[in-house]
């Protein structure tokens, strides 16, 4: 028959009799089917049969001694084979017959019209044909879904890709594959995985042999695909000469070969590879499969050497983060040794600040003031004796010893104003205060301390600082602005305490673009090392105020006193 072509045909026949065996096989053949038979006829046979050779068809007598048609309906769904099973009887009932359909079998055809068996053996391939593509397209669908659930828990696709060829090695029945990723240390392609379906010295051999390798783009099947972006599927794998495991491959018996592009639009990650001892022949169904399960795993590779590159990214920029901290702190230490350093100068100027006005104060009351002394007795006693001779120089020499005497005073009053101001542990209020007396008796001016109620108690140098700032802003006052009423005022906002010093003499010069005399430095140090700040500006009716803004603890945390202030001499 044209239909069969001369299509060559494995067929069982489950049969008594040899020679309604032979009538079968011929009408089989002038079907135009190419035969090879086998006749059973009990059960041990069949099974025998059913396990050594694949069958394509298989055809049974209904009725025979011992087994039967429906027993051997049995015996092929224990073994879960699915072939077209046709029976062939003398005679046979329509209920018997509906029975032996029910029972698993496919159609059924009389002995006396074997014209029937060709074309119920072709229609049945047919659909044997039909229900296998059905089940393998089931079975790739759960391949896909079993390599998306493994890549769903791997971390990465090493961790996945022994579970992957496991799976695709099964539905290809193919023996050994490998998937190949790509390296930078040597460049090329390396075999990430290997896995086999079985073991042997042959097979062993091939995969020690892939291990090995390294692929240059281009170099091999493997670098082939990778480079093209295209699979390759050899039938007969042993005469492809310019393969590169050749040799290994003959040894264990090697034939088919499938090596697919891991592949997506951003680029190929690899390639995956099979080979096997079956003449896998390619079908639509089962590259359509390897494409799909290719591009997903491609596109896993994808996602994880992006996220492998933020990560990294993410570890250089800590390290970069880290490194700059590192410099930051030694930077930071060297400003802070910086800052001590220039912390510590700044007392150590004060304090020679300090100890040369203490010098010159002493110098000039027990040296130029002694002699000055001296000088005005030896004035007194010379006016004196030309009084008494009636000279006329005598009033000549009354007023040189009035005015010896008055360089006197004045050299008392500096050195008074020179000599360090003895502070101990008083509060800065009432340091303030004798400040303030000291200033009325030696410079005869109107000055008066004003501290608001509640101010906290401070430490002693910083008691001793404000005190600088206040008694170099009254020396100020007197000498160049030649004030004659100043105000000390003392109040505290929040966490900042003020100092203010006012006075009606002469405006204060223009500091723009200057940097002012050695008293407003040094009141700027001393301001400075409490972490405050000094701030000199004119009043509008007249004169200068002096403000020192300085931090301190907040209301509750430091002890407080109350001083009872004497009556303002100011308005």
């Amino acid at each position: 028959m044209a239909e069969s072509g001369n299509r060559e045909l494995r067929v069982l026949i489950l049969e008594d009799s040899e020679n309604d065996a032979l009538l079968l096989e011929l009408a089989l053949k002038r079907a135009g089917y190419q035969t090879h038979c086998r006749r059973v006829d009990s059960q041990p046979a069949m099974e025998a049969a059913l396990r050594e050779e694949p069958w394509d068809v298989v055809i049974a007598d209904y009725v025979m001694p011992g087994f039967d048609g429906l027993s051997a309906l049995g015996l092929m769904k224990r073994l879960r084979l699915d072939l077209p099973f046709i029976i062939v009887s003398g005679h046979i009932s329509d209920d018997t017959a509906v029975a032996a359909m029910k029972a698993g079998a496919h159609d059924y055809v009389m002995k006396d019209n074997l014209a029937r068996l060709g074309p119920a053996v072709e229609r049945e391939l047919r659909e044997a044909q039909v229900r296998r593509e059905q089940r393998r397209s089931e079975e790739r669908s759960r391949t896909e879904h079993v390599i998306t659930r493994l890549l769903a828990g791997a971390e990465t696709l090493e961790e996945a890709a022994g579970g992957i060829l496991e799976v695709l090695l099964h539905v290809l029945e193919m023996d050994l594959g490998t998937l190949w990723s790509p390296a930078n240390q040597p460049p090329g392609l390396r075999p990430l995985h290997i896995s086999t379906r079985y073991e042997t010295p042959s097979l062993t051999a091939f995969m020690a042999r892939t291990r090995d390798l390294v692929l240059a783009p281009g170099v091999g099947y493997p670098g082939r695909v990778w480079q093209s972006r295209h699979p390759i599927w050899i039938q007969n794998l042993l005469v492809c000469n310019d393969f590169d495991r050749i040799e290994a491959a003959r040894a264990a018996g090697l034939n088919s070969y499938i090596a697919f592009p891991l592949q997506t639009s951003a680029g190929s990650f690899g390639v995956i590879e099979f080979v096997g001892e079956n003449l896998l022949r390619p079908d639509a169904l089962t590259q359509n499969m390897l494409s799909a399960v290719t591009s997903e795993i491609a596109q896993f590779a994808q996602r994880w050497a992006a996220e492998e590159a933020l990560r990294r990214a993410h570890e250089d920029l800590e390290l970069r983060v880290r490194q700059r901290t590192a410099d930051l702190q030694i930077a930071n230490a060297k400003l802070q040794a910086a800052i001590a350093e220039r912390r510590r100068l700044e007392h150590e100027l004060l304090e020679i600040t300090e100890q040369e006005r203490r010098r010159i104060g002493l110098d000039l009351h027990d040296d130029l003031g002694q002699r000055l002394s001296g000088l005005g007795l030896m004035t007194k006693g010379l006016a004196l004796r030309l009084e008494k001779s009636g000279a006329p120089e005598a009033e000549d020499a009354a007023r040189i010893h009035a005015l010896v005497q008055e360089t006197m005073n004045r050299t008392s009053d500096l050195a008074h104003d020179l000599a360090t101001l003895e502070l101990g542990e008083k509060p800065l209020p009432m340091a303030l205060m004798e400040l303030a007396a000291r200033a009325r008796e030696l410079f005869q001016v109107r000055c008066e301390v004003k501290a608001a109620p509640d101010l906290p108690l401070l430490e002693p140098g910083t008691v001793h600082q404000l005190c600088k700032i206040a008694q170099e802003a009254l020396t100020n006052a007197i000498k160049h602005g030649r004030a004659t009423r100043i105000r000390i005022s003392l109040s505290q906002s929040g966490q900042k305490l003020t100092l203010r010093v006012e006075n009606n003499g002469l405006p204060f010069p223009d500091l723009s673009g200057r940097t002012g005399g050695m008293g407003l430095r040094i009141m700027n140090y001393r301001a400075h090392l409490l972490g405050g700040s000094v701030k000199i500006t004119g009043l509008k009716a007249g004169g200068t105020s002096l403000t020192c803004i300085v931090p301190v603890e907040r209301a509750g945390e430091s002890p407080r006193q109350t001083f009872d202030m004497p009556p303002p001499e100011l308005e």
